[in-house]
């Protein structure tokens, strides 16, 4: 990125410009849309991504692809997980097996704290899906286009843009800018954003390739494995999404010394021999499709806001593909942030609000990179033993500390994270999945969330529900409410289970934020609708800093 003034015959504005169009990016735009706020994303590639890269997206993502409206077409692309697969530790794929990293990784894609199955979608096939659903919505996507110039200023960014082919400049003004330009972000270090954390743990040669092996993986009940023998120090193997998209497609990566050698000392034929050496068979037929290096680091930027630019995705921080989680945590920041700048835009919050992205996903992305650099480490030391990492509660099981929610007495005392299942409530938290009845149909209550701020209040807490009204009509914001219980209810709770899972009596209310995280809850006895309607306001307004 030129940071040098260049003449602009055009301007444009927009509400959110969003840089960079990989998996957070489109994400971001996708999700702004959906919440009815304009974006516009520029991408210097001319596509979407070439290389599977990410591949495993775990239920809390899937339920925020499913708000986003494309769960359905990713179920119809997606390759199956044949339950009791596993991840070993091997000689080589035909060779002794010397550990088990991961029993049953089904176990990864199911929750009982959601109510959505993960997927096992590469990020290549997810892409176009994320683009197309982006562009039915109304998203201004320009690829083949880089960003030349970005500053900012008292009430907005100004950017200057260019397409590629045409060489033809605009300018654009924006109110907010998310920066998904990726792990090298030009923009985080021109906003003089430092990093912190482990750095560098190793170097890789990434090779594509095709090959007659799928049988193999089924015979071992791998979906991947890692891998270490006389030739490879240490690699790791995976098919293409592990999956019958296609089935003669395998990746295979190897760590190599940097400062020894360039991709230019892996030739076809030493690629070749490394792929032979990996499988355990010295003349397997091996068709090289590509080779790229990458470099596997565990930072995270010191602050992912500075005044009006946000960082997301691998601008905010990196962390080894370790447990699949690199995207998985990017689109949550992506889904954290666009509800936010839609409620600020649209004016129902105050803009202090904003400051609280940073707030929440800074300290769990400190966890998260935390965490799974401790799985990578246990992966590269050939053996799972003494150390236990838990994707699922990495990925959905944290809570927030401090950020846009009413803290209650005692709540520092409380881990930073646990199984997702284990919470009751607590503000700062997944609300707990629940099914319900409404309408003789089943609905889980993490259904209900995406759009609005959602009330739930219990048997007892028909004065919560006239509080709402008046407090949207107050505040002239959009408030869901359902009333849950047993029997008689907008909500049927035929187990009973609500208050006991939420942690409120039959008269209490919980507020949930449109992200599915819980804003404030009430578990006092308050029985009158002026007193409700207080508590109330002074929650949302805490919440909204309105």
């Amino acid at each position: 990125m030129n940071t040098s003034s260049q003449h602009s015959d055009r301007i444009e504005t927009t509400p959110v410009l969003i840089v960079g169009g990989g998996l957070v990016g489109l994400s971001a735009s996708l999700f702004l849309s959906r919440h009815g706020i304009s974006s516009l994303l520029v991408e210097r590639h001319p596509g979407t991504a070439i290389h599977p890269r990410a591949t495993g997206f775990m239920p809390p993502t899937m339920e925020m692809f499913r708000f986003a409206g494309i769960e359905e077409e990713i179920r119809k692309i997606e390759p199956e997980i044949p339950q009791g697969t596993n991840v070993p530790f091997l000689e080589s794929l035909v060779g002794q097996e010397l550990d088990c990293l991961q029993e049953d990784i089904d176990s990864l894609f199911t929750d009982p704290s959601s109510p959505v199955r993960g997927s096992a979608i590469a990020q290549d096939v997810l892409e176009p899906v994320l683009r197309s659903q982006a562009e039915r919505l109304g998203g201004d996507l320009r690829f083949n286009t880089e960003l030349v110039t970005f500053e900012q200023g008292t009430d907005g960014v100004i950017a200057t843009i260019r397409r590629r082919n045409s060489q033809e400049t605009s300018t654009v003004h924006a109110r907010y800018a998310i920066i998904a330009d990726g792990s090298q972000s030009p923009i985080r270090k021109q906003l003089g954003i430092g990093q912190h954390g482990l750095g560098s743990m190793g170097t890789f040669i990434s090779m594509i390739f095709e090959a007659d092996l799928m049988e193999l993986f089924h015979k071992r009940h791998a979906i991947m494995c890692f891998l270490s023998n006389e030739t490879i120090t240490i690699g790791s193997f995976v098919p293409y999404a592990g999956s019958s998209v296609r089935p003669d497609l395998f990746r295979l990566d190897v760590g190599y010394d940097a400062d020894e050698e360039t991709l230019a000392d892996y030739p076809e034929e030493r690629c070749i021999q490394l792929i032979r050496a990996a499988v355990g068979i010295s003349d397997l037929p091996v068709k090289l499709k590509t080779t790229l290096t990458w470099e596997m680091n565990a930072l995270v930027a010191d602050r992912f806001q500075l005044e009006r630019a946000f960082l997301v995705g691998d601008a905010a921080r990196t962390q080894p593909p370790s447990g699949g989680l690199g995207g998985n945590t990017g689109i949550a920041e992506a889904y954290n942030l666009s509800w936010k700048l839609a409620a600020v835009l649209r004016g129902e919050a105050g803009e202090q609000l904003l400051t609280t992205y940073d707030q929440e996903r800074r300290p769990i992305a400190d966890y998260t990179a935390e965490q799974v650099a401790l799985l990578s480490q246990q992966r590269q030391n050939e053996g799972s033993s003494g150390i236990t990492v838990d994707a699922r509660t990495i990925n959905g099981g944290y809570r927030y500390r401090d950020g846009a929610f009413v803290h209650e007495a005692g709540d520092e005392q409380l881990p930073l994270a646990q199984q997702a299942q284990r919470w009751q409530g607590q503000p700062g938290t997944r609300a707990p999945h629940l099914m319900l009845k409404q309408e003789e149909k089943s609905v889980s209550t993490r259904d209900l969330f995406g759009f609005h701020p959602v009330l739930f209040v219990g048997a007892d807490g028909q004065h919560w529900k006239k509080a709402a009204r008046n407090v949207q009509d107050q505040l002239h914001i959009a408030l869901d409410c359902y009333q849950i219980a047993p029997h008689a209810g907008d909500l049927i709770d035929a187990e009973n289970r609500f208050c006991d899972m939420y942690g409120i009596p039959t008269t209490g209310a919980v507020l949930v934020r449109p992200d599915g995280f819980i804003g404030w809850r009430s578990k006092d006895a308050i029985e009158h609708e002026l007193e409700a309607q207080q508590t109330l306001t002074q929650a949302l307004s805490s919440l909204l800093f309105h």
